[in-house]
C-alpha cells in the first residue's frame, strides 16, 4: 500500500505523506461499518499493516447516526472480538487500541458533554469528520471548545478534504482550530501524488508544521486500502 512505514521523505513539504507506527485511523472492526467485513478480512488488514511497518493501529469505526448507528459499549464487544481473534491467530504483530471516528452534527456536542466518545491515545485524541463541502459546519468551534474543556484534543479527520478548510477563509478558520487545541490528521498518499488541491493542501500545512497525525484510512485489505471495483467475468 504505497510502502506506507517508509523513511521519511526528503522533501517534507511537497504533500506526500506516509504513516507513522501509529495508524490512527482505520476500519479494522469487521461488520460494525462500511470497513472489514469479516473476521478474516479483519485479520488480513492488521498483517498487511504489520508487514509495512505499523506498530499500534488504532480502530476508528464510524459513529454516523442514521447511517452507522454505533454505540461505545457495542464498539467495545466487537473490538474484544477482534483482539480475541487477533491473539489467536499468533501471527499479528500490532499492538491494538479502540478509538472511533465520530460524524460532526448538532448531536457530537451532547456526546462529548456526556463522555459518550471513544478517545485513543495520551493525547486522548477524539477523531471526527465533517461534511466536506465550501460551507463551514456551525458546530465545528464549539464541539472543539467541548472537547478541549474535557479533557480531550480534537483530532479533524482526514483534514485535507474539506474544501472549506482550503478556501480563502480557510486560513483563519485553521488558525482558529489550532488556538482551539485541535489537531489534524491527514491520509497517506502514494510516493508521486498528482498535484491536486489536496495535496497542495497538505504541504502547506507541512509548511506550518501542522501535518499532527497520518492514518491509512483502511477499510479492505488491498493495495489501496479501499475497496476495489468487481472485475467482470471474462
Amino acid at each position: 500500500m504505497f510502502g506506507l512505514f517508509r523513511k521519511k521523505q526528503r522533501r517534507p513539504q511537497d504533500g506526500t505523506v506516509t504513516l507513522r507506527p501509529r495508524d490512527c485511523h482505520t476500519h479494522v472492526i469487521p461488520e460494525v461499518d462500511d470497513g472489514s467485513r469479516s473476521m478474516d478480512e479483519s485479520l488480513a488488514m492488521l498483517r498487511m499493516l504489520g508487514a509495512q511497518g505499523a506498530k499500534r493501529v488504532i480502530a476508528t469505526p464510524h459513529m454516523y447516526p442514521g447511517k452507522f448507528d454505533n454505540e461505545p459499549d457495542g464498539l467495545r464487544r466487537a473490538f474484544d472480538g477482534l483482539v480475541r481473534a487477533a491473539e489467536r491467530s499468533g501471527d499479528i504483530t500490532v499492538e491494538l487500541e479502540l478509538g472511533a471516528e465520530h460524524w460532526l452534527d448538532a448531536s457530537l456536542l451532547q456526546r462529548v458533554k456526556d463522555d459518550a466518545v471513544l478517545a485513543f491515545g495520551p493525547e486522548r485524541y477524539v477523531l471526527f469528520e465533517t461534511t466536506t463541502g465550501s460551507q463551514t459546519p456551525e458546530e465545528l468551534m464549539d464541539v472543539c471548545f467541548a472537547l478541549t474543556d474535557r479533557g480531550y484534543t480534537p483530532l479533524v479527520a482526514h483534514v485535507e478534504r474539506y474544501r472549506y478548510l482550503r478556501g480563502e477563509e480557510g486560513s483563519d478558520l485553521l488558525e482558529d482550530l489550532r488556538a482551539a487545541g485541535a489537531r489534524f490528521q491527514v491520509n497517506r498518499t502514494p510516493p508521486k501524488p498528482r498535484a491536486n488541491p489536496r495535496t497542495a493542501f497538505v504541504a502547506k500545512l507541512q509548511a506550518r508544521g501542522w501535518v499532527d497525525e497520518v492514518g491509512s484510512d483502511m477499510h479492505r485489505p488491498t493495495a489501496s486500502g479501499r475497496p476495489e471495483p468487481s472485475k467482470r467475468a471474462a
